[in-house]
């Protein structure tokens, strides 16, 4: 995007870690080694533990960072970096004018992107009788789950991923069946 002469180059793409994101920006800097600035932003991790981090790159304070991380924000975008390449040229933009330009910029990029939506789970760890497996897999049915690949053993142990917003049904469901040989262990949560 040319904004009064300067060159605005956006890229979104997925990052679940900081050490992702910034992956991506050292990607974008070694594809555009001759660019005067390589502002960014991103938001990585799991809701309750969403961490934000953006720079100007050599921008005046508050005008690049700051706007790319505001059209994530806008966008419902977690576990995304965005990083908008500039080419200076032509005439100046003042700060209201760069904070603008670089905040249309992600936001067209955002909204010209391909956008995956990913499910938070907990891990739940079931461990069972075996005269309870016909109840537990039938329990486990009704929420669209199954213990997953592997995890299963012969002494009737097994992990399931639970959709954040099934965990509190799903337990109670359960505590039906626990009473007689089913016990719950809440683990990690994930992104899936």
């Amino acid at each position: 995007m040319l904004v009064l002469g300067s060159k605005f180059i956006a890229w979104v793409a997925y990052a679940a870690t900081e050490q992702d994101a910034e992956a991506v920006l050292n990607e974008r800097q070694r594809r555009y080694p001759d660019a005067t600035h390589h502002c960014w932003a991103y938001r990585v991790g799991r809701p309750g533990a969403l961490l934000e981090r953006f720079s100007d790159a050599g921008e005046p304070s508050g005008t690049a960072g700051r706007p790319i991380a505001d059209a994530l924000r806008h966008a419902g975008l977690e576990n995304a970096v965005c990083v908008v390449t500039r080419y200076v040229g032509g005439t100046k933009l003042g700060t209201g004018g760069l904070a603008r330009a670089y905040a249309d910029v992600a936001a067209a990029v955002i909204g010209e992107a391909a956008l995956v939506e990913r499910t938070v789970a907990q891990v739940v760890a079931i461990d069972f009788d075996h005269e309870r497996t016909g109840p537990l897999f039938r329990a486990l049915d009704e929420f669209g789950l199954h213990l997953q690949p592997g995890t299963y053993d012969a002494r009737g142990h097994g992990t399931v991923r639970v959709p954040v917003s099934q965990v509190g049904e799903l337990q109670r469901r359960l505590q039906e069946l626990a009473r007689t040989g089913i016990d719950l262990t809440m683990g990690e949560m994930v992104i899936v």
